[in-house]
């Protein structure tokens, strides 16, 4: 089956050139068709009538998948009154839609490919879908933070093709194979040591491409200046992605590298991108800025997870999912804000949610409570997970220490920066200032999106019962 699967994303990107060749009115129709699509695999797949090549494909699947339908039901309100407020062409609405679904595409391949190159090709289609996404307002604050988003990647891809082609060759997995599996010996006249180089130089590639510290320079910018959907995606699913080749790379690996050096390399990375959050997110006054320094935060975590190994493992692949979906919840608001608001910056005027735009600030101190770790919210128990894999392991305890003394300062800068917007009235002075109404439209996809991450705190397990078996199962005893 798994040579077959380049046909599902491959269906979403007949979508995008649909969009793009069909004139603006059919915009909404490609939508509804994009989102059928994605309901169909969803259930075809619940049902067991298809199948990804292993439970990590499943899971992070069913994550792209939910995801994507929240982001086009989103992108419908939401791009309408981008274009409306910014006097955007039809062209380039038309433009979006297309870019959107490649996105949505290349996101279903890196989930469901097993072949390398292929998966790294899916990466170089999310990076460019999506740089041409943050270009997309025509702005110079959003033209150079796709420039630098393109300069920094890709000179990561390239690094990360060279260490996948070396590390494949070395362990004697043909690049063409779409079953991959390592020999048991090297082969090619190359020795371990080419082998090691190779596996660094993907993994540093890669980190580049999910925003891991200290690559982590192109992220802000890029998120901060997205459209709202986009940086969702961007921010729960790309980056995560790029996370889980690592891991499947250093897998196979692992033949011929030293466990311990991969591991390690991992767990350096997540460190300082939880160091370099802590420092970066208390003087954040962007909503969007805030949520893109907090992503290089859980990025960390999830490598971090994927460093311990064992239940932390198990961790990790649950936060790909509690990111994922918060996160969404979260930029899906802030470009509410900045739709309401005409700024996501506390100190321009978006200030005294709670009391102004009632439903938006809700959401907000809901997401923020979410991803700031709190119990019972899904993140809490994720990153529980990956600290107790940490602590469970003696070698690693001190740097486990160390990733949870960062986490309590993350949660205060969270803590401290939110009331900003839900309460404080901003630079503009109006304590009585009149609400905003909120469009249904706007609120109604984020306040379903809100239900999923309340009830996905203990909720979701349970409900994927079998497939959250078989991730523990396969996850549990991995050590990279």
């Amino acid at each position: 089956m798994t040579t077959a699967m380049w046909v599902i994303p491959s269906g979403m990107a007949v979508l995008s050139l649909i969009a793009l060749l069909l004139p603006t009115h059919w915009t909404h129709v490609v939508r509804v068709l994009a989102s059928l699509y994605l309901a169909g695999l969803l259930a075809t797949q619940i049902l067991n009538v298809w199948r990804p090549m292993d439970p990590v494909s499943s899971w992070f699947f069913i994550t792209v998948a939910v995801l994507a339908l929240f982001g086009i039901w989103y992108s419908g309100p939401y791009i309408a009154r981008e274009a409306e407020a910014h006097h955007w062409p039809a062209s380039r609405v038309q433009k979006y839609y297309a870019g959107f679904l490649l996105f949505l595409a290349s996101l279903m391949a890196l989930a469901l490919l097993s072949n390398y190159v292929f998966l790294w090709a899916a990466m170089e289609v999310a990076t460019l879908s999506s740089v041409l996404l943050v270009a997309l307002p025509d702005q110079r604050a959003s033209i150079e933070a796709a420039w630098k988003y393109v300069m920094v990647t890709e000179v990561g891809g390239l690094i990360a093709l060279l260490g996948t082609i070396l590390t494949l060759h070395a362990i004697g997995v043909p690049l063409m194979t779409w079953n991959p599996a390592p020999k048991g010996h090297l082969v090619g006249g190359m020795s371990a040591h080419w082998a090691l180089i190779g596996a660094y130089l993907a993994l540093i590639g890669y980190a580049a491409k999910a925003g891991l510290a200290p690559f982590h320079t192109w992220l802000p910018d890029a998120h901060s200046e997205a459209p709202a959907p986009v940086s969702a995606l961007l921010s729960g699913l790309k980056l995560s992605a790029a996370v889980l080749i690592i891991y499947r790379l250093d897998r196979l690996a692992a033949v011929a590298v030293p466990a311990p050096y991969l591991r390690m390399s991992l767990i350096v990375l997540g460190l300082l991108s939880l160091a370099v959050a802590a420092v970066f997110l208390a003087f954040q006054r962007d909503l969007k800025r805030l949520w893109a320094y907090s992503t290089v935060e859980h990025i960390g975590l999830i490598s971090l997870g994927v460093g311990f190994g064992g239940i932390a493992l198990v961790g990790a692949m649950l936060h790909i999912w509690t990111h994922a979906a918060s996160k969404t919840l979260l930029f899906h608001n802030a470009g509410t804000v900045r739709i309401l608001y005409h700024s996501s910056n506390a100190e321009q005027g978006a200030g005294n949610m709670l009391r102004r735009t009632p439903w938006t600030g809700g959401l907000l101190a809901l997401g923020s409570a979410a991803i700031a770790g709190l119990p019972p919210f899904a993140p809490f128990w994720s990153e529980w997970l990956i600290l107790a894999g940490g602590f469970h392991q003696a070698a690693d305890r001190g740097l486990a220490l160390v990733a949870a003394l960062l986490l309590v300062i993350i949660f205060i800068a969270v803590a401290r920066r939110i009331p900003s917007w839900l309460f404080a009235p901003g630079q503009s002075g109006f304590r009585e200032a009149q609400p905003i109404r909120e469009p249904a439209s706007l609120i109604l996809p984020n306040a379903v999106l809100g239900i999923v991450v309340v009830a996905s705190g203990l909720g979701l397990p349970w409900l994927a019962h079998p497939l959250w078996h078989s991730l523990v199962t396969e996850l549990a005893s991995v050590h990279l």
